[in-house]
């Protein structure tokens, strides 16, 4: 299993047992603290949803039979459609929960955030095969975004959960070295940032659907790197 699989699982079932997912969060620090994060989403969802219910003191049977056939004026049939209305309700209650739970997470800025998720990928700097530009699509098209031109010396591309949803986290080589690439469609930036902080200097640059983030740990220029990766990828609707 490898990571963007290990990582699907666990949006799917925090609390899966799956053994070749047990493995791989065994040997991956960044999926394993992914795993932390869903978890602890899971258990924020759940403590919520764990609503007491009061006894009812309801009287004792017989009580009499269900009528099978429609009542006059289709009651069985607006029952029917209540219970169906009642289940669509509750499980929209459900999603809007969720998504207030998830927005309650401490939100640090976006710069701050992009830094803070490399801790969780240190070895993705360390790839130096290139990768296809299919293997590239593949990741992309995850989030919404496609590849309109190939984008060369990519060595390293996952779906990373960043935020709240999966994005495009990808290592392109330079001559300087290597750089981080993430594509975020759905974190506007309204003009093009520069930021410097733990040993990372990077660009946040507006793009037609969200921005995206460049960052390097020795001197590149980040700008350029940006500008290849804009005219390279498209976003879909």
């Amino acid at each position: 299993m490898n990571c963007a699989d290990a990582r699907f699982a666990l949006a799917a079932d925090p609390r899966s047992g799956d053994p070749a997912l047990l493995d791989h969060l065994e040997r991956c620090p960044a999926c394993a603290a992914y795993a932390g994060d869903m978890s602890e989403l899971d258990r924020r969802l759940r403590e919520a949803l764990d609503v007491p219910v009061p006894d009812l003191d309801l009287p004792s049977g017989p009580y009499p039979a269900v009528p099978t056939t429609p009542a006059p004026g289709g009651g069985l049939a607006r029952r029917g459609l209540t219970r169906r209305f009642a289940l669509a309700a509750g499980i929209a209650g459900v999603a809007l929960l969720a998504g207030l739970l998830w927005a309650g997470f401490p939100r640090p800025s976006l710069a701050s955030a992009v830094v803070a998720h490399m801790a969780h990928e240190p070895d993705a700097w360390l790839t130096t095969a290139a990768l296809s530009e299919a293997e590239v699509d593949a990741v992309m098209t995850r989030s919404g975004v496609r590849l309109a031109q190939d984008l060369p010396d990519v060595t390293y591309a996952h779906s990373c959960w960043f935020r709240g949803r999966h994005v495009p986290h990808l290592v392109v080589q330079t001559p300087e070295g290597p750089v981080t690439v993430l594509v975020l469609p759905e974190e506007p930036v309204q003009r093009s940032i520069r930021f410097d902080e733990g040993g990372y200097k990077g660009t946040l640059v507006p793009a037609p659907r969200g921005s995206i983030a460049v960052l390097a740990r020795t001197e590149t220029d980040v700008a350029r790197v940006a500008e290849q990766v804009l005219a390279a990828v498209t976003f879909l609707d």
